[in-house]
């Protein structure tokens, strides 16, 4: 055995069986620095610059499309490359630290919501808008609140039981936000906000109807 041989040779022996220090393949090697290099830039990508969505934020914007993360000043990546946005993506979101140093103390940007939303809505009574929410209201809302909205999953729509206030503006937001904690997925982005209004203002008329099987009454008794 060669003097070269033996000094490749470690001190390991098991069962016969020694080890030998032999170099590891240069395309293993090569993967691994590139592991290292994808790894870099994964954590500036997602933790550093904050530019990427994260499961977290994923899963936010399932339960809400109004959810964004990403401020303008995050629309590019590296400032060259588009970031991709969803079709509900509204630039005006919460502060990330590149964000922060963008705005020089201009103020930062607030998303509308069922807080900050201060429009005061008026019922629809024309027959035609009616019509138009009950059947918006039949392909989006019956498979919680039931055809006639006597409830299932959702809560019932005709007595006077209401988990939120029963006048138009209120239940306005609530379909535009959502409730979703509760399971009630926000509309805004999916449905245009006439649409809304009209839905709203048909489920005003549903009000005393009595269908059978009506779900047990939640919330507070409203008497006006």
């Amino acid at each position: 055995m060669s003097e070269e041989y033996n000094e490749e040779i470690l001190d390991h022996e098991y069962d016969g069986i020694q080890e030998m220090d032999n170099n590891l393949p240069k395309w293993w090697l090569y993967l691994f620095i590139f592991t290292i290099g994808w790894a870099v830039l994964y954590m500036l990508y997602y933790h550093v610059f904050q530019v990427g969505y994260l499961q977290e934020d994923e899963y936010r914007q399932e339960m809400n499309p109004n959810y964004i993360r990403v401020a303008e000043s995050d629309l590019k990546v590296l400032g060259l490359l588009p970031e991709y946005h969803s079709p509900y993506h509204n630039p005006r979101g919460d502060v990330t630290p590149r964000s922060l140093i963008a705005s020089h103390g201009k103020g930062v940007r607030v998303m509308m919501t069922a807080a900050t939303d201060t429009v005061t809505y008026i019922t629809l009574i024309d027959p035609t808008s009616i019509s138009e929410g009950k059947n918006i209201f039949l392909t989006n809302c019956a498979q919680c609140h039931g055809n006639l909205g006597e409830g299932g999953v959702g809560p019932n729509l005709t007595d006077d039981y209401w988990l939120h206030k029963d006048d138009i503006s209120s239940i306005v937001k609530s379909v535009k936000y959502g409730y979703p904690a509760k399971g009630m997925i926000p509309w805004l982005g999916t449905l245009k906000e006439d649409d809304v209004v009209k839905t709203a203002s048909f489920i005003q008329t549903l009000r005393g109807t009595k269908p059978p099987n009506g779900r047990a009454p939640q919330g507070e008794l409203v008497t006006e």
